[in-house]
């Protein structure tokens, strides 16, 4: 159970960077081009490339919209989150806090403009683990949408997946597996049911039921996951081994161990590709190979996998 929570914890990242901060959209040509560079370089890792491009889009809806315009608000909080995945903790507090003050000082403490701060707010929080803070903001978002509903479904989908992930982490799984499922449903509005942020969804919901001890719903879950990634964003990428390390990790709860050697056996390559021949992860998946298989009674094949793990690790090692 600790790999995944592991596995869930960065999937947690990833649904921060792909949901959230591509939220920013506009009938505006200039606005679209910007919003277009900042995903194409999101997308790529770029992060410092995407910074440049949020800060343009800053500049140009403060210029033509005003400073505290919804369409320069919404710029704002898309650079404070580029600022959060960067590390860059500081900038994106200020940012998103002076963008909470001015829709409440615009439009009073209750309204469904500061659901998308507040939500940025909270995930700001719990990637620094303030999760005393990061809960509040939360909260007060999804009591905010129960009165009056937003528009934009978007923020209200990564507020509840957020504090669902909050609330698994804290140990209370049956209100974390209520809020995942119903921001499931709200991916699917903010974002359709092909989309890879809706398969990041459906990964945490499998993972929470596993959690639950609800193995096989959480294994036609993870499937589910991986086709819709795949017609998404294809199965050559990250997100792909870490949906497929998932799914064996919920088929050797289940007591499946030939399922899950099968749904093991593209991770090393994509790791290998992906993180680099040497790098302490494809160590470990092939450890678990190789224990996986000595399980199974392949012994000359786990013999060969402990060996190449080995290797990996101590290469690993010498680098640090």
């Amino acid at each position: 159970m600790k790999k995944i929570l592991s596995i869930l914890s960065f999937l947690t990242v990833l649904l921060f960077t792909l949901g959230t901060s591509l939220a920013v959209s506009s009938a505006d040509p200039q606005m679209e081009e910007f919003v277009a560079k900042i995903q194409e370089n999101l997308k790529a890792g770029k992060l410092s490339e995407a910074e440049v491009f949020a800060q343009k889009a800053v500049q140009y809806t403060q210029t033509k919209h005003g400073e505290n315009d919804a369409k320069t608000i919404h710029a704002k909080i898309l650079l404070a989150n580029i600022y959060r995945d960067m590390g860059k903790f500081v900038e994106a507090e200020a940012l998103l806090k002076g963008c909470l003050t001015a829709n409440e000082k615009a439009y009073g403490p209750e309204d469904s403009s500061l659901i998308e701060p507040l939500a940025s707010i909270g995930m700001l929080m719990q990637t620094q683990n303030k999760l005393s803070e990061a809960e509040p903001a939360f909260r007060r978002a999804l009591a905010i949408d129960l009165k009056k509903p937003a528009t934009d479904r978007l923020p209200v989908a990564e507020a509840k997946e957020s504090l669902a992930l909050l609330r698994a982490g804290e140990g209370d799984l049956s209100e974390a597996a209520q809020l995942i499922e119903q921001a499931l449903q709200e991916r699917e509005k903010a974002s359709g049911s092909n989309s890879e942020e809706y398969a990041t969804t459906l990964n945490n919901l499998a993972s929470i039921y596993a959690q639950q001890e609800k193995y096989d719903e959480a294994i036609v879950l993870q499937e589910k996951a991986i086709r819709v990634l795949k017609e998404a964003a294809g199965l050559d990428n990250l997100t792909s081994a870490l949906f497929s390390q998932n799914l064996a990790g919920f088929f050797l709860l289940a007591g499946k161990k030939t399922e899950a050697e099968k749904a093991l056996a593209n991770v090393p390559s994509l790791l290998e590709k992906h993180l680099g021949a040497d790098h302490p992860a494809l160590a470990e998946v092939l450890f678990e190979l190789a224990e996986l298989n000595e399980q199974m009674g392949n012994a000359e094949k786990a013999k060969e996998l402990q060996k190449k793990a080995t290797e990996i690790q101590t290469n690993a090692e010498k680098k640090q």
